[in-house]
């Protein structure tokens, strides 16, 4: 046994009885390194997996392999999900080398921390495809002894990423030239970021949708993505959620491994997409993943990170059927479900059939049935698949509730419940927990920049949503802390490091930095703190991969097209609840809603005051910069004002 079986992170404790000589990332592990001239070698992985699992049990479980590695490397395993930041550096040192990164990692380094090689998944054995891990060990280990100088030189410092910025005229001209570069960049056949591999980019799609207002054609290609998952294997047509990507660009054969994080933001996509077009089967897709957040994730401390890919030893078979047991879960359903699936024609895995169906209208078409019937036949479909698989033994989970998840998956639970009223009470009991969470959010102790940042959204929505003054009073409190993460230009990861060390890019999951920016201009808007941040040197940065910066792209559009401010004035009639409500489901890129009763009325800008003369009883004021409108009486024309 290593040094791995009292780690608080299930991916290092799985790999607690491998032959090799693990060490966490740690001083002790580089001073080691140092003492006895060994390089490094680091594996980055995660629980949820799949190649990760691969490797450790082909390439580290291998007898020959780990007595090269004992005997000459200083072994250290990390968790990605308990170093992000680490990761973050270690990815883009890999990627800048070698073109290629992704889980598991595969790092090798010098003894003061320099990396010169590295890669994904390596088999132990030479293969026809790839170089096996035994040869290449073996060969790093020559050049270390032979021709030392040539490695150190080829080697990149991850102790600091620094961004070259310069200064970028904001202006409609940038944001229509970085909407039209995201645009061309989809794949207007299936959707999705046009790739032979597709992982889902909520931040993307949500940048999109927030330039329908000037031309209707930016939302075409995030319909088309947010269907085509829906009806695909990548979306889980029996347990409900999303797995993490899929294989082949159809969004038909995913990688089966379920996260937290992927299905929060996918709910932010669906419901904003949702406010817009009205259209059911995005409801759906929204009501199926927070069933599957609250029944599959949830335990007794918050919900749980991510839920593994392989079952019994085969890749996907908790998801995937055969003809048997699809005919004996469906009963007198079996013949109409092959049509609605496809079924002999659909994609296999492991010799086992992966789900995806037809859309809602050729079903209720080629059926002569009302849609509103064919979505009872769905589900009836999907309760007897699931009551079916009730006796299996569940996937293995990683039950860790880290903050940066939680807080992202009690925001996405907060604003869905608009619509499905499901989920609040979890929720509100993870935000509550978030002002004295560390990484964890059922412990104490240091926070990184993504636990900070969600945390402070997730409080900001709870704000929002309920009106209860204490979660405006949890927001501005982590504000303060914020500061200390504050550079010149964003936020570092953590408190304690180089300034530099600013990380801006969706990978594809939204940057730390977005999110906390987004919260900065709500609370800046309301006229509670300033806002100095240098929007126009953002714009560079987003400039150079737009792609990937949409979570910028969005808040400098807002900032430059002017975010909303709508207050609710509570007068305690039965309209506030109605105006409340409109307001909150009203769609708008970037926009903050408040109910304030009379008491509370000084808390609002100067500006504003002035405008509450007007009008009486419950009521409501959309504001754009410090041009605020007539008081409103009916939600439909809050809408009209956003329009």
């Amino acid at each position: 046994m290593n040094k791995l079986k009292d780690q608080k992170s299930e991916y290092l404790r799985e790999s607690a009885n491998q032959p090799i000589n693990w060490f966490i990332w740690s001083e002790e592990a580089f001073e080691q390194a140092k003492k006895e001239d060994k390089l490094i070698l680091i594996d980055v992985g995660a629980s949820w997996c799949h190649w990760c699992h691969v490797m450790d049990e082909n390439t580290y479980s291998n007898k020959e392999v780990s007595e090269i590695i004992n005997e000459n490397f200083i072994a250290i395993k990390i968790d990605r999900d308990e170093l992000p930041d680490i990761d973050r550096k270690l990815q883009e040192a890999v990627s800048l080398i070698t073109g290629n990164s992704g889980w598991p990692l595969t790092v090798f380094m010098t003894p003061d921390k320099k990396v010169f090689y590295g890669g994904t998944y390596f088999p132990a054995e030479d293969n026809e495809y790839q170089v096996g891990f035994k040869r290449i060990l073996k060969e790093i280990l020559r050049l270390w002894k032979e021709d030392r100088n040539r490695l150190i030189n080829s080697s990149l410092d991850i102790i600091s990423s620094s961004i070259n910025v310069n200064s970028t005229a904001l202006s409609n001209e940038f944001v229509q030239k970085i909407s039209d570069y995201v645009y061309s960049s989809y794949d207007f056949n299936f959707g999705g970021i046009d790739s032979e591999i597709k992982f889902p980019h909520p931040t993307t799609d949500q940048f999109l949708l927030s330039q329908h207002f000037k031309n209707k054609k930016y939302m075409d290609p995030v319909l088309i993505t947010l269907k085509n998952m829906y009806y695909g294997g990548i979306f889980d047509h029996v347990f409900g959620g999303f797995h993490r990507y899929s294989t082949d660009r159809y969004w038909k054969v995913p990688h089966f491994e379920k996260l937290l994080i992927d299905n929060s933001e996918l709910i932010f996509s669906y419901f904003n997409a949702y406010l817009i077009t009205y259209d059911r089967e995005l409801l759906d897709a929204i009501n199926m993943t927070v069933d599957f957040i609250l029944n599959e994730m949830k335990n007794d401390i918050g919900f749980s990170n991510s839920i593994d890919a392989d079952y019994e030893g085969i890749e996907g078979k908790y998801y995937t059927w055969s003809e048997k047991e699809f005919k004996e879960a469906l009963g007198d359903l079996f013949d109409i479900s092959l049509f609605i699936f496809d079924f002999y024609n659909l994609p296999e895995v492991e010799g086992r059939k992966v789900l995806s169906r037809k859309n809602i209208y050729e079903i209720s078409n080629s059926l002569n049935i009302s849609q509103e019937d064919s979505f009872k036949l769905i589900n009836n479909i999907r309760n007897r698949l699931r009551k079916y698989k009730e006796s299996w033994r569940k996937p293995r989970k990683d039950n860790n509730a880290y903050t940066y998840q939680n807080a992202r998956a009690a925001e996405a639970l907060l604003l869905s419940s608009l619509l499905t009223n499901k989920g609040i009470d979890e929720s509100l009991n993870i935000i509550e927990k978030l002002g004295s969470s560390g990484r964890r959010i059922n412990e104490n102790g240091e926070k990184i920049l993504e636990d900070l940042s969600s945390s402070l959204s997730s409080s900001l929505t709870a704000y929002e949503v309920t009106g209860n003054q204490k979660y405006l009073e949890l927001s501005l409190n982590m504000w303060q802390e914020a500061k200390d993460f504050k550079t010149e230009i964003g936020f570092k990861e953590r408190r304690n490091v180089k300034e530099s060390d600013t990380i801006f890019s969706d990978t594809p999951n939204e940057s730390p930095n977005s999110i906390i920016i987004k919260s900065w201009l709500k609370l800046y808007q309301s006229g509670r703190i300033d806002f100095d941040e240098k929007m126009d040197s953002l714009a560079s940065i987003v400039m150079r991969e737009p792609v990937f910066h949409s979570g910028l792209a969005l808040s400098i559009s807002s900032y430059i097209n002017g975010i909303a401010h709508i207050v609710v004035i509570d007068e305690n009639d039965e309209k506030a609840d109605l105006l409340h409500k409109s307001s909150l489901l009203t769609y708008y890129p970037l926009k903050f809603v408040e109910r304030i009763t009379d008491e509370r009325k000084d808390e609002l800008p100067s500006y504003m005051r002035v405008m509450l003369k007007y009008g009486n009883g419950s009521r409501v004021y959309v504001c754009k910069g410090k041009t605020c409108s007539m008081p409103i009486y009916e939600g439909e024309k809050i809408k009209f004002l956003l329009k």
